[in-house]
């Protein structure tokens, strides 16, 4: 059974106050007891569902770029003795820039890494500190510097917008040095605000202004334009490649493809169940201690996992595949769809079906979540 391989790293140098992922500051003791854990986590999983054969390794936090190399290589050995692995696997991890050297890469390149990600958020050394990243544009360039040095064929980049007191003459600034650079990939995310964290507060309190909603979306079409322009295909709402560079893990799960999460809060989804792990290295570790697998979820899934993937294939670019569907979820994409809904978005010249792909129209496109709501049932 095919899947891809998600671990959490939780540990991170400094708190970022936009980021809610689970996270705690660096310690040494609990990282070589947290991969002990890690190790017994990939063991149990492989006992309880023997046929998978993984295909795509992910390892995010947190910053996973903090981690030893040698506690990196004791997991990876034992992943490589429990699971089935694919000769050609796509095997990415986070990178900050302000945490990686070329020697580290090359360290993690041995490892059998074949895509570094790059979180670099902006250039603009104000900006950066305006949303707590530790980081300098120096940094960044020596970053992608080293990748190319060791002939990565692949890696990826995040870029930022709609960032405190960002403007488009700024955007367009991290635009043009971002496609100088010419990488593989670039994910072009908004800032986004979240609840019970610190940039949430600073906005509510109004010490922080972000952007209004109409800056952001023409900073949106802005940098997809620049992208396009720089011969990036836009293959999903927040995704841009060259040629064959797309992110093959984030494009097996987009599609219903099997995940297997690692580490503290991670997630899963195998056989038609959702699994979830405690939020908490110590809870983690104490449950491993007895060989008990550190979930707090775990339920059937399988028609919210169908609707998952309808919403999230709707952001690719060549939308959702009728056959593949069916034969993941045992059922018509119809059958979970209201179909008023997908008559009226078909007249709308919104939504494009060809019987085999049901996918968005270049209108559609930019509204890819709010249309997929409707199209639920």
């Amino acid at each position: 059974m095919p899947a891809g391989l998600y671990l959490h790293y939780p540990f991170c140098p400094y708190l970022c106050n936009y980021c809610d992922y689970f996270k705690s500051l660096y310690n040494k003791s609990d990282e070589q007891t947290l991969f002990d854990s890690l190790i017994t986590e990939t063991r149990l999983v492989a006992e309880e569902f023997p046929d998978l054969k993984i295909k795509t390794i992910f390892i995010g936090g947190g910053t996973p770029s903090l981690a030893k190399i040698d506690l990196l290589a004791n997991w990876l050995e034992t992943v490589r003795e429990v699971f089935d692995i694919a000769d050609d696997i796509e095997f990415s991890i986070e990178c900050n820039p302000d945490s990686v050297s070329q020697e580290y890469l090359a360290a993690l390149k041995d490892l059998g890494v074949t895509r570094p990600n790059f979180g670099i958020q902006t250039f603009d050394p104000d900006l950066l500190r305006s949303i707590g990243r530790g980081h300098t544009p120096h940094q960044i360039q020596e970053a992608i510097y080293f990748a190319n040095v060791l002939e990565f064929k692949s890696y990826g980049v995040d870029l930022l917008f709609g960032l405190p007191r960002q403007t488009s003459a700024m955007l367009k600034k991290d635009l043009s040095q971002l496609v100088d650079l010419a990488p593989p990939h670039i994910s072009f995310y908004q800032l986004t605000l979240e609840k019970d964290t610190q940039l949430f507060a600073d906005v509510n309190s109004g010490k922080v202004v972000m952007p209004d909603d109409s800056l952001v979306s023409a900073m949106y079409q802005i940098g997809c334009d620049k992208f396009v322009s720089a011969e990036f295909e836009h293959y999903e709402i927040a995704s841009f490649a060259k040629e064959g560079q797309e992110c093959r893990h984030s494009l097996n799960y987009w599609q219903g493809d099997e995940l297997v999460g690692l580490g503290p809060s991670a997630h899963s989804y195998i056989n038609g169940r959702r699994f979830a792990n405690v939020e908490s290295i110590s809870k983690y570790i104490a449950s491993l201690r007895q060989n008990k697998m550190p979930r707090i979820l775990n339920e059937p899934a399988l028609l919210d996992r169908a609707d998952e993937t309808i919403i999230s294939s709707l952001r690719l670019r060549y939308g959702l595949n009728r056959k593949r569907f069916e034969q993941l979820f045992g059922l018509p994409v119809d059958e979970r769809i209201d179909i008023k809904e997908y008559e009226n978005l078909i007249e709308a010249g919104m939504l494009l079906d060809d019987n085999s792909r049901l996918r968005l129209s270049d209108e559609g496109f930019f509204l890819a979540d709010e249309i997929a709501l409707r199209l639920l049932k």
